[in-house]
């Protein structure tokens, strides 16, 4: 190991220890950091039509579609808000609708989602330093459809399954989700992504329960985009289901796809509109060379990584794989690589 890599392994784990002797939602702060989260907690949390707690006390607000936290980002401004249409084929309600038509759910953001949205970015900062140079302790597994010099691609289905995880701890993570990709040989600022799936991460969600997730970037993960709703981007349009919330069914049935006409990448869940990542928020994303589905864990250095999946080998999968062309069409894949670290 370099001098490069021993100083990064050491900051590592003294901000785990560090983390982990404060608890998990602490963090000494500043008067103007405290400030600072109080402002971006009144740009973030909208009045709202009705207010509600579910059975694991995480308050949810039911939002004017039109006055959501998404179009207080600067290149939204003159955005015009899509209404994604549902399939003619859908037979079910996965969820229930929680709100009133002409508004939205969203997951009411704290002070401390807040902090530890904070904590866990820093930690991803140290996290891809470290792969970088020394290889880290994260662990994954999937496969990845790579356009290579034929047609690049437009989106992706695929159905997930979930587990309700036991033994992650509070300082590890752990992930199946879709990843649809633009950019990934760099420059970073270019590298756009768009992803979704579920994870259990204490340090992102204040719990060990399985959540539904959404992620975006267009700078390579370094300071554009965010999980889930704690920053500007995403729009959501969804009654029933919002990023953040606790997924309790076995299964997660995932499209991701540039709409034709709008050039929105729109995310659905069991042919259901969640909501869209808008066309403005990206600089590289008029398609996708990179479709990866895989499982990924991460755990300190001193502790045993969680299960991944199910926990079991071969325990969980990824279903009803489809890839979109460039004329809406979805199509069985027909090549591909399989990856782990194995």
């Amino acid at each position: 190991m370099g001098a490069q890599s021993a100083i990064l392994l050491f900051l590592a784990l003294c901000f785990f220890r560090w983390s982990h002797a404060a608890g998990k939602n602490t963090w000494d702060l500043s008067e103007e950091d405290d400030r600072e989260l109080e402002r971006e907690l009144k740009t973030l949390n909208k009045p709202y039509v009705k207010s509600f707690k579910d059975e694991y006390g995480i308050t949810y607000d039911c939002v004017d579609i039109y006055k959501q936290p998404a179009f207080d980002h600067p290149l939204l401004k003159n955005h015009t808000l899509q209404f994604p249409k549902r399939s003619d084929n859908t037979t079910k309600k996965t969820f229930p609708r929680l709100c009133p038509r002409g508004t939205v759910l969203i997951r009411r953001i704290t002070k401390e989602d807040l902090i530890r949205a904070r904590k866990y970015a820093r930690m991803q900062l140290l996290q891809a330093q470290i792969t970088d140079t020394s290889g880290g302790d994260n662990h994954y597994a999937g496969v990845e459809f790579a356009a290579g010099k034929g047609p690049n691609y437009y989106g992706a289905i695929a159905k997930l399954d979930v587990f309700q995880l036991s033994g992650v701890s509070n300082n590890q993570q752990s992930e199946s989700q879709i990843v649809i990709s633009k950019g990934t040989g760099g420059p970073k600022n270019y590298i756009n992504t768009v992803q979704a799936g579920w994870l259990v991460n204490p340090q992102l969600e204040g719990d060990n329960r399985a959540h539904f997730f959404t992620y975006w970037t267009s700078d390579g993960y370094q300071k554009t985009g965010c999980y889930n709703l704690v920053c500007q981007g995403f729009v959501q349009t969804s009654t029933r289901l919002t990023p953040g919330k606790i997924y309790t069914l076995s299964t997660l049935s995932l499209e991701i796809y540039k709409d034709r006409f709008t050039s929105n990448w729109m995310l659905y869940n069991d042919r259901e509109p969640v909501g869209y990542w808008p066309k403005e928020i990206f600089n590289n994303m008029a398609d996708s060379s990179l479709v990866q589905m895989h499982g990924n864990v991460y755990s300190p250095f001193d502790e045993p990584s969680p299960p991944m999946g199910s926990g079991v080998l071969n325990g969980a999968k990824f279903t009803n794989i489809l890839l979109t062309d460039g004329q809406s069409n979805s199509k069985l894949p027909v090549n591909f690589r399989k990856y782990n670290d194995l």
